[in-house]
């Protein structure tokens, strides 16, 4: 996308609504699923360089610290998009009874969804980390899109609800640790399954409830730059800080080159699939969106296997099942 594309994009975010005609209407949802499933792939590539930063000897501290570098990339895209308007002679934030609740909901995206699930992903790995967060993706999207924007909640959804709650007890009996850890890790390790398991949900809930947040901020008056400003600098500005009173200042500068090409890495691409998604969902509901960035599922898990040699028994084949089956018994309207 050119920066005139781009600018244009952004520039709709605050149109007012427009009749669209039948054909006009079909175009604009086959754009934005493509923008959702571009933004599935590039999470996935991001997941997968979070997932190779995990350590399970890492501590809380490295968590955060990898969570808050990842968003500086979105950050400096943010801080790019706001000098552009300034320059312009063009506004960048709304007024302030729109902008604290999206402040607030970036703080709870960033600590109780990125943090959370870095810390998953120490604990249990990625190929049952990320379908758990989906589910509960859903299941608290359906249930916060119902109360905040008063989206309906259909037979079909509430079925993908009742499937997704089936899948999460079958992927967290499942939960393993890592087969490429050396047998004490793996220990120490195993004693986190049932909280990796529990910040895995937790973290889905939290996306799950920005999420609608999110959506409620680009169909309003909230610019797309101001969106991704407040959710990277809630990333960036106070994760960061925080895991620098944490960590000692040794693990900081033993950070090795390869380290510092994947941090960059997951924050770029996760820089793509946030500016992607957040597009997308100015025309898509809660649950359309979320039935299409699920597709990260199959893709994490295959990455998780062939990458990191991380394993998936019997149980979790059922649980991986049932979520995928949830996510076709999804209402998509």
């Amino acid at each position: 996308m050119s920066g005139t594309e781009s600018s244009s994009a952004t520039d709709t975010v605050s149109a007012p609504p427009v009749e669209l005609s039948p054909e006009a209407a079909a175009q604009i949802q086959s754009r934005c699923m493509l923008l959702g499933l571009f933004a599935a792939v590039t999470y996935s590539v991001a997941n997968l360089a979070l997932r190779g930063l995990s350590k399970t000897d890492g501590g809380t501290g490295w968590d955060m610290w990898v969570a808050g570098t990842k968003a500086f990339p979105t950050f400096a895209v943010a801080i790019f998009l706001f000098t552009r308007r300034r320059l312009n002679g063009l506004t960048t934030f709304p007024e302030w009874s729109l902008v604290w609740p999206i402040a607030v909901a970036a703080l709870f995206n960033q600590l109780g969804g990125n943090f959370a699930f870095q810390m998953s992903l120490r604990a249990i790995g990625l190929a049952i980390s990320v379908p758990i967060c989906f589910s509960t993706i859903i299941c608290s999207g359906a249930v916060m899109g119902r109360i905040i924007l008063k989206d309906q909640v259909s037979v079909r959804t509430a079925i993908s609800i009742g499937l997704m709650i089936a899948s999460i007890a079958f992927l967290s009996s499942s939960a393993t640790s890592r087969a490429s850890d050396t047998p004490e890790t793996m220990t120490k390790a195993a004693l986190s399954v049932p909280a990796g398991v529990a910040l895995s949900m937790f973290s889905g809930i939290c996306y799950g409830v920005t999420g609608v947040y999110i959506r409620r901020a680009v169909r309003s008056h909230m610019r797309v730059e101001a969106t991704l400003f407040l959710f990277s600098a809630a990333g960036f500005l106070v994760l960061c800080p925080i895991s620098l009173c944490i960590l000692p200042l040794s693990t900081i500068t033993a950070i090795t080159p390869k380290e510092w090409l994947t941090i960059a890495t997951a924050g770029t691409f996760n820089a793509i699939g946030f500016y992607a998604i957040t597009h997308a969902m100015r025309f898509l509901t809660i649950s359309r969106a979320n039935v299409i960035n699920a597709s990260q599922n199959a893709l994490c898990a295959v990455g998780a296997v062939f990458l990191f040699g991380e394993q998936m028994n019997i149980i979790g084949i059922i649980g991986f099942a049932l979520t995928i089956a949830g996510l076709l018994a999804l209402d998509r309207r």
